[in-house]
């Protein structure tokens, strides 16, 4: 079963083709500009501070960004760099680390899944094999009593623990967001023990936890954030589709889709929780646009993340796998708020964190400035600073290929030209402390893998030839790693 998720009435007119050829360069040169910096001076490190020319130690030691950009790297037809690169991944041993526990849902999205993406485009059975070692030593972080993952994995004690809070304690987006990965590396090695490992998770958050009302978990499908990996049982944290929930959502759709459409119960969990956001995630704001609160059946806090802005593509792409017009048109939606927070700025870059108010609510508990922002843009802001962060690039990337509507690109053309205006610094790209300022507002030093791993890797793709990593070919992981949907899967591994 092949389900069409891309247009197919991209226009091609000769001077569009050209425009989008210059475009397509522009970014491939951006990239090129913070790929020089890396390699000068953070070869193999996790990440460069773009403002010291620091190297900077965040993800083990192992290289982040190295191995996070091998894809983008390939994808934008760098064959010296990703040569280069190639042979510095060969030299990583995982064995060995910085001393610190790695993180094991980023350890497998930018890790795993970047060596599972590479040797899918290349070819190179040396990065299936690295995958495949690491997989193998993450998978020691598995063997609790449920089966759920630790969020902490020390790779040279072997023991576990969380990043913060009770030992034990784990989030929703860090135990759902291994499937994606582990089914690939199954299908790739013959081995079902990865596939088997992360749908373990599924079996034990479904067995242990009935939705209840007037309990921590009172809506079906609407699971909470955090939950105990010993127990398998939720703990506190109100349901939403940001930071520590986003990607379990994501990859109950796109397991599905990568497994040829026969993982149905990943598609049941999808169908019950999309019910359960659209009755009470979804939230009009006195915009009328249409928000992403984070809340349940027992009330909604009007807050919003930019996290949650991956949403409205995620939707789309659902939307077309399951022929679904009325729900792309709820995406749309979602897009238009999320787009908004971008669009309404001075710098035409959006903030990590924003506020609304819901469609009928009293502002009085509002402050002042937070009034005179929602009439001003809609929305106040909560936390104004700028990560470069990827995900309305994402959904403005998605809606561009799945309609082939030139708006979106050029959406996307005018963040870019916003984000070299304010960003661009002599070791790459910045963050910045506050969107409405820019660059005079001040400059923070981080540059983490997933700018060359998503936004550089969504830019330059809204300009690139539609059928260069097209959706009807692949599908996207959380950290933007394609893996192609053209492998079989019949039920076994």
């Amino acid at each position: 079963m092949q389900h069409q998720v891309q247009a197919s009435n991209f226009t091609t007119s000769e001077s569009l083709q050209r425009l989008r050829a210059h475009r397509a360069e522009d970014v491939r040169k951006g990239f090129q500009h913070a790929w020089r910096a890396y390699k000068k001076y953070a070869f193999g490190a996790d990440e460069i501070n773009p403002l010291t020319l620091e190297p900077v130690t965040t993800r083990n030691g192992w290289g982040a960004t190295l191995v996070d950009a091998l894809d983008t790297i390939y994808i934008m037809g760098l064959h010296d760099e990703f040569s280069e690169a190639a042979d510095k991944v060969s030299q990583i041993n995982f064995d060995k680390n910085d001393g610190e526990p790695s993180k094991v849902f980023e350890t497998n999205i930018r890790y795993i899944g970047g060596l599972i993406s590479a040797y899918e485009l290349s070819g190179n059975r040396m990065f299936l094999k690295q995958a495949t070692a690491l997989a193998d030593i993450m998978l020691e972080a598995f063997d609790t009593k449920t089966g759920i993952p630790w969020q902490m994995w020390d790779v040279q004690t072997g023991t576990g623990s969380s990043e913060t809070g009770p030992p034990t304690l784990n989030n929703l987006a860090e135990v759902g967001s291994y499937q994606l990965e582990f089914f690939r590396l199954s299908q790739l090695t013959h081995d079902p023990t990865y596939h088997n490992a992360a749908q373990r998770v599924y079996d034990v958050i479904l067995d242990r936890n009935e939705p209840r009302k007037g309990t921590v978990y009172s809506v079906p499908g609407l699971y909470p954030v955090f939950l105990d990996i010993n127990t398998g049982k939720f703990i506190n944290g109100k349901p939403n589709l940001g930071g520590g929930s986003d990607s379990f959502y994501e990859y109950l759709i796109k397991t599905w889709a990568l497994s040829g459409f026969r993982l149905q119960r990943n598609l049941d969990m999808w169908l019950e929780s999309l019910h359960s956001i659209k009755k009470y995630i979804f939230t009009r704001g006195s915009d009328r646009r249409l928000y992403m609160a984070v809340g349940d059946d027992d009330g909604l806090d009007s807050i919003s993340d930019t996290f949650t802005c991956f949403f409205p593509g995620t939707l789309a792409l659902a939307s077309r796998l399951l022929n679904d017009t009325e729900t792309l048109n709820t995406a749309h939606e979602l897009l238009m708020s999320s787009y908004n927070t971008f669009s309404r700025m001075p710098t035409h870059i959006g903030p990590e964190n924003f506020g609304f108010l819901p469609a009928g609510d009293d502002d009085s508990d509002l402050l002042e400035s937070q009034r005179s922002e929602i009439k001003k843009y809609g929305f106040y802001l909560d936390h104004p600073y700028y990560l470069m962060r990827p995900e309305v690039i994402e959904s403005i990337f998605y809606f561009y290929r799945i309609t082939g509507e030139e708006r979106y690109a050029d959406w996307i053309w005018e963040i870019w030209q916003s984000i070299k205006a304010n960003c661009a610094v002599d070791g790459g790209f910045a963050g910045l402390r506050d969107v409405r300022l820019g660059r005079r507002g001040g400059l923070v030093g981080k540059q983490e893998s997933f700018v060359f791993s998503e936004t550089f890797k969504y830019i330059y793709l809204a300009f690139a030839s539609p059928d260069v990593i097209s959706l009807d070919d692949y599908v996207f992981s959380t950290e933007g790693h394609p893996f192609k949907r053209s492998i079989p899967f019949n039920g076994t591994f």
